[in-house]
This record gives structure tokens, C-alpha cells and sequence, in this order.
């Protein structure tokens, strides 16, 4: 896939080692992709989109994430360490991007609907990690937890002979949590700087998650 390169636009920013934080990522990204901007793995439809969009609200998750003595704002502790062990075994580094943090975020100014479907998902990889080891995703093995996100990706989606949806799958919620933890990722330094952004240029369009090296 090609890769256009887009002049770096310079601020004043000191979050990071190199000063650049994740709103002025996503501000860039929005520079040179306008409304259309697209991160790997991220369907247009998915509630990321929106939030990665909203550069106050993206501002505001970043800020609060960086800070010491955090804590979950909408999951609970259990959760929330459940999503980064989770979004580690997607991403390799997404715990050093705070993903979890920014997700959770974000998640606590969304509406119910999108809040649900992250729990359910989230709920689905707990169940099939206890009924599988009898123990909970976040304390199973690397192997252990790389078994069931394989057989994640790769089930069938929750869709009739018709293409209706008829019940979830637990390829269904690796999707939606693959597309939570990808929007954090990649707007962030170190997602960035995997796609090739080198600090005076950077990418518009990218290559997919798999030829990233990433779970697809």
C-alpha cells in the first residue's frame, strides 16, 4: 500500500520525549486527512471515530490519563486491568501508550449504547477465558491468552444466511475491542511513530494491522 508523507505541523507541546502528545497527533491527522481521517483496524462506524474527531474530548482523555494516582473513571479496577493485559496481547506497547487509560476515558463521557457493547465484549472474554482455564483473562498465561484471542479472530461474525445480525460472537466483540484499543494506539507517540512518523513527516494513508506485525 502506498503511503503519502505530510509536512509535520510544529508546536509547542512537552507531554512526551519528543513534546508531541496525542491531541496534537490526532490534530495533525485531521490537518492532513480532513473529516475522512482513518486509523488501522477502525471501521468509520466505530464510536472511536467519533471520539478521535472531538479534539476536546481527546485533549481532555490524554491529560487525565498522564496524571499520577489514576484511576478508572468508568470501568472498574478488575476491568480496566483486564483491558490492558488485552489491549498488550493486540498491540504489543499499547500498555506503555496508556491505552486503557484513554479508553476508559473516553468511554466515561460516552452514551450507553457504545458503553454496553465495550462491557459486553469485555464480559466475553472474561467468560470464555473461565470457561476455558477457570481463571480470569488477566491472570492466565501469554500463551493461554494468545489461544483464545486466535480462535477470536478467526470465528465466524454473529450474522444469519442473510447478513442479519443474529447474536454476537466473540468475534464480534475482538472486533469492537480491536477497534478501541487500535483508535488509542495509533493516535498516540508511539503508534504514530510505528507507522512510520519520524518527527517532520508523516503518513495519510497506512498499512493495515497485519502488515504491521499486528493481530488482524
Amino acid at each position: 500500500m502506498s503511503k503519502k508523507m505530510v509536512p509535520a505541523v510544529h508546536g509547542n507541546h512537552s507531554n512526551s520525549e519528543s513534546g508531541i502528545n496525542r491531541r496534537e497527533m490526532v490534530r495533525r491527522l485531521m490537518m492532513a486527512g480532513g473529516a475522512g481521517f482513518a486509523l488501522p483496524g477502525i471501521a468509520e462506524a466505530h464510536p472511536i471515530t467519533r471520539h478521535l474527531g472531538n479534539q476536546g474530548s481527546v485533549a481532555k482523555a490524554a491529560s487525565a490519563a498522564g496524571k499520577t494516582g489514576w484511576s478508572p473513571a468508568f470501568l472498574d479496577q478488575h476491568q480496566s486491568e483486564t483491558l490492558e493485559v488485552l489491549g498488550e496481547r493486540i498491540i504489543p506497547g499499547s500498555s506503555k501508550a496508556q491505552v486503557n487509560r484513554f479508553i476508559d476515558l473516553l468511554l466515561s463521557v460516552d452514551t450507553q449504547d457504545p458503553q454496553k457493547k465495550f462491557i459486553a465484549s469485555l464480559s466475553a472474554f472474561e467468560s470464555e477465558s473461565l470457561r476455558r482455564f477457570s481463571h480470569p483473562y488477566k491472570d492466565l498465561t501469554v500463551s493461554q491468552q494468545n489461544e483464545i484471542l486466535a480462535t477470536a479472530s478467526t470465528a465466524k461474525h454473529g450474522k444469519t444466511a442473510e447478513g442479519q445480525p443474529h447474536g454476537l460472537t466473540l468475534r464480534d466483540h475482538f472486533e469492537n475491542l480491536k477497534s478501541w484499543v487500535s483508535g488509542a494506539y495509533f493516535s498516540s507517540e508511539i503508534g504514530m511513530k510505528e507507522l512510520g512518523w519520524t518527527g517532520q513527516v508523516f503518513f495519510t494513508s497506512f498499512p493495515g494491522c497485519q502488515e504491521s506485525g499486528k493481530l488482524s
